[in-house]
C-alpha cells in the first residue's frame, strides 16, 4: 500500500520484524529486508502532515540515508554517517536515530528504521563507554558531556517510536539509556561544562525519569532547571557559555551564546517544564524566549554576530546544537510570535538546504564548499520533537510581527556590551563586548584570540528589503573546536567584520580591543555611534612599531547609513593602513565601480550602493571572498588610509 506521498508503507508487524532482524545483525546489507516487503500492504498508518516540518525531516532523513556506510562492512565504519565536508565520521551521528524512526513510523517505509538500527549499531561499538557514557569522537576527542544530548535522542526515540521495536531490541535500549541515565547523575552539577550541559540535563533527567519510571531521577531534573534559574541577566538572557560561569568583566559582561542559548538551552528548559508541570520554570522561560527573540533577524536569522562561541555561528543558528523548534514551536501558545520565529527560522534553513543536507550558511552552496552532517541529524530532532509533540500544522502563517520588523530606534543589552539599531529600514548590531571565551574541553582548545569582534565594532548590517549587508566573523578564524568545525577550501577568505586594519606581518585591527570605548546617542529616528581604541592583534597584541590608535563612527539615519573612520600613530606605519569594508555580495551577484566611483551591488529586491565620499575604494577583486562563519560570500571595498585623515562611506538602499 502506498501513503498520498506515493512511498510503500510497512504494517506495525513487518516493521517489527525488521527490528528483530537488524538487532541480530549488525550487517544485513541494505536491500535484504527492504525487498522482503516492498509489495505487502500496510494497515493504514497516517502520512505525515503537509508542512515545512514534515518535509524538512524528510529531506534531512533521504540526505542521512546517502551518507550512511553501507557498502564497507567493517565494523568501525559499517551504519556510520560519513561527513562530506569534514571526511570523517562525527561521534555524534548517532543521535540520528530519533528522526530516523520518527520517519519510520510516518511513511511506513523499512529504510528508515533499518538506517536507525545500523547508526544506534554504530554508536554502540564506537563510541559507547563501559561507564554508560558516550564520548564526543572515537578519536578527536573524549568530552563525555554529550551523554546528555544523546541520552535524550535515544529516551525520545523510545518514548515516541518504541513500539517499532521488537521487545528485545526495546529492552536492549532501556538498559543502555538507564546504563547513560546513571552515568549522568554522577556526572553532570550545574558546573559541568558550559551552562548548555547541566540546563540541557534538565530535561534529560526528567525524559529519564519517566520513561525508565525512576523517580529520583524527576529530583534531579527539577534541582537542575531551578538551579538554572540562576543564570539569567536582568534582561532575561542564559549566562555560562564561557568559564568561570558566574565571571563579570571589567564591563559588567557575562559569558552569552545566543545560538546555544535559542538552540539548545531554552528548548530543554521548555521540554523540561511541558514533561514535569512546572509553573514557574515555565514562567521564566516564556520571558527568556520573549527576550531572545529581540535578536531575530526578519528572515529568520539568528545575530549571534556577538556571541562568546560566535565561531560555531551560522546564519541560521549554530552549529552542532538542535534548533529553535522545540522552544518557540511547542510553546507558541504563550505568545504568539513564538511560532512565527519558529517558522522563520525553519524556512531560513530549508533554504540552505541542498541535495538533502543542511548547508552551514546562505552561501557555501555557490562558494563550493560542502555541508558538515552534524548540522542536519542534530537540527532533524528537533523537527522531530515537534511533530512528534503537536498535533497541529506547525508552520501555519502567522500574523504576529517580530521585535526587529518594527523601527524602535535602539536597545542596549548591557551584559553583552552590544546594541541592536532599527531606524527606517536598517537593522544594525554594534558590539564592546569584552568576554574572550577559551575552550576547556574540546581537542583543538583555541586560546590565542580569534574569537567575536569587539572594539565598538559594527558586527551587523541589515536592509528589510535588501537583507543582509554587512556581518561579522571570527576576528581570526582558527579550529577551537577541532571536530566540529569546518577548514577553508582553497577559494579566497578573509574575516568579514568591517575594520581598520594594520598588516605588518599579523593584521592588527579595530576588532580586538576589550578596553575600546562606545558612545551612543539614539532617537527612533536617528542613531549615532562613536567608537575608539587602539589597533590590536587578535591575541590583544600592539604593533612592535607604537600604538596605533583609531576612531570609527557610524550614523544611521532611515534612507542611509554612514562611516566615519580615522586613525593616529606617533610614527608612521611601516606597512598602509586600510579600512577594509567587506559587503555581502554572492558570486552570481553583479557588483561595479559606477562612474561617480561608488560600487553599486545588484540584487533580485535592488541594488545597494557604497559611496567613498573622503579617500577612493581600491579597484574590486575578480572574485568573492568568504567566511565559514556565518556562511556568507562577500566583495571586499578597501581605501587605503591616511594618518590623521578622516575616511568617510556612505551606504544607501537603492
Amino acid at each position: 500500500m502506498k501513503n498520498r506521498d506515493g512511498i510503500e508503507q510497512l504494517s506495525r508487524r513487518e516493521l517489527l520484524y525488521l527490528s528483530a532482524a537488524g538487532a541480530a545483525s549488525a550487517f544485513f546489507p541494505a536491500t535484504t529486508q527492504a525487498a522482503t516487503f516492498s509489495k505487502r500492504s500496510a494497515v493504514g498508518t497516517p502520512a505525515p502532515p503537509r508542512n515545512l516540518y514534515s518535509e524538512t525531516l524528510k529531506t534531512w532523513c533521504d540526505g542521512m540515508l546517502d551518507h550512511q556506510v553501507l557498502g564497507i562492512h567493517d565494523a568501525g565504519l559499517h551504519g556510520a554517517l560519513l561527513c562530506p565536508a569534514c571526511a570523517i565520521v562525527h561521534g555524534r551521528c548517532g543521535d540520528a536515530l530519533y528522526p530516523l524512526l520518527r520517519m519510520a513510523k510516518t511513511s511506513g517505509d523499512a529504510k528508515y528504521l533499518r538506517a536507525a538500527l545500523m547508526v544506534n549499531d554504530w554508536t554502540e561499538r564506537q563510541v559507547s563507554r563501559e561507564d554508560g557514557s558516550w564520548v564526543n569522537d572515537v578519536t578527536l576527542s573524549s568530552w563525555k558531556g554529550i551523554t546528555v544530548f544523546h541520552a535524550i535522542a535515544l529516551g525520545e526515540a523510545i518514548h515516541h517510536h518504541g513500539d517499532l521495536l521488537d521487545a528485545a531490541t526495546r529492552h536492549q535500549w532501556l538498559e543502555r539509556l538507564a546504563h547513560a541515565a546513571k552515568f549522568l547523575n554522577g556526572f553532570i552539577t550545574i558546573q559541568t561544562g558550559n551552562i548548555n550541559y547541566p540546563i540541557t540535563a534538565s530535561y534529560c533527567f526528567a525524559l529519564c525519569g519517566q520513561v525508565l519510571g525512576e523517580h529520583s531521577y524527576l529530583d534531579r531534573a527539577r534541582a537542575l532547571a531551578h538551579e538554572s534559574l540562576n543564570y539569567l541577566t536582568p534582561n532575561n538572557l542564559i549566562f555560562g557559555e564561557g568559564h568561570p560561569l558566574d565571571k563579570t568583566t571589567e564591563k559588567g559582561c557575562r559569558p552569552v551564546d545566543l545560538g546555544y542559548n535559542v538552540e539548545e538551552s531554552l528548548p530543554a528548559l521548555a521540554l523540561y517544564s511541558l514533561a514535569t508541570g512546572d509553573a514557574m520554570v515555565l514562567e521564566r522561560t516564556v520571558e527568556a524566549l520573549k527576550s531572545h527573540m529581540e535578536f531575530m533577524l526578519p528572515d529568520g536569522a539568528w545575530d549571534n554576530s556577538w556571541g562568546t562561541r560566535n565561531y560555531k555561528w551560522t546564519w541560521w543558528g549554530s552549529r552542532t546544537s538542535d534548533g529553535c523548534q522545540s522552544a518557540y514551536a511547542l510553546l507558541a501558545g504563550h505568545d504568539a510570535r513564538f511560532a512565527e520565529v519558529a517558522r522563520r527560522n525553519l524556512r531560513l534553513m530549508a533554504s540552505c538546504t541542498h541535495d538533502g543536507l543542511l548547508y552551514g550558511g546562505p552561501d557555501y552552496f555557490i562558494h563550493g564548499d560542502r555541508p558538515c552532517i552534524h548540522h542536519t541529524f542534530t537540527h532533524a530532532k528537533a523537527l522531530a520533537t515537534v511533530l512528534d509533540r503537536t498535533r497541529t500544522q506547525p508552520d501555519t502563517p502567522a500574523s504576529a510581527s517580530l521585535p526587529r520588523d518594527s523601527a524602535y530606534g535602539v536597545k542596549t543589552f548591557p551584559e553583552i556590551g552590544t546594541t541592536l539599531v532599527a531606524v527606517g529600514d536598517w537593522r544594525a548590531t554594534v558590539t564592546q563586548y569584552d568576554w574572550d571565551y577559551v575552550e576547556h574541553v574540546q581537542a583543538g582548545s583555541g586560546s590565542s584570540g580569534g574569537g567575536h569582534a569587539t572594539g565598538g565594532a559594527l558586527s551587523l548590517l541589515y536592509h528589510q528589503r535588501l537583507g543582509p549587508v554587512l556581518t561579522a566573523s571570527m576576528t581570526q578564524y582558527q579550529l577551537i573546536e577541532l571536530s566540529n568545525q569546518q577548514v577553508f577550501s582553497d577559494a579566497s577568505h578573509m574575516t568579514l567584520t568591517p575594520r581598520i586594519e594594520y598588516a605588518a606581518g599579523i593584521p592588527y585591527t579595530s576588532l580586538s580591543d576589550d578596553n575600546a570605548l562606545l558612545t551612543t546617542t539614539a532617537s527612533i529616528t536617528e542613531a549615532n555611534f562613536a567608537a575608539s581604541g587602539r589597533l590590536l592583534s587578535a591575541s590583544q597584541k600592539p604593533p612592535a612599531t607604537g600604538e596605533i590608535r583609531y576612531n570609527i563612527s557610524y550614523l544611521f539615519t532611515g534612507s542611509t547609513v554612514e562611516i566615519h573612520a580615522s586613525y593616529e600613530a606617533a610614527n608612521s606605519p611601516s606597512q598602509p593602513v586600510r579600512f577594509i569594508l567587506p559587503v555581502i555580495a554572492r558570486s552570481d551577484e553583479d557588483a561595479t565601480i559606477t562612474d561617480d566611483r561608488a560600487v553599486r551591488i545588484t540584487r533580485k529586491s535592488g541594488s545597494l550602493r557604497v559611496a567613498a565620499t573622503e579617500g577612493h575604494f581600491e579597484p574590486l577583486p575578480k572574485e568573492r571572498t568568504f567566511n565559514l562563519v556565518p556562511g556568507f560570500e562577500c566583495v571586499p571595498l578597501e581605501i587605503k588610509m591616511e594618518r590623521g585623515a578622516q575616511v568617510r562611506i556612505k551606504i544607501e538602499a537603492m
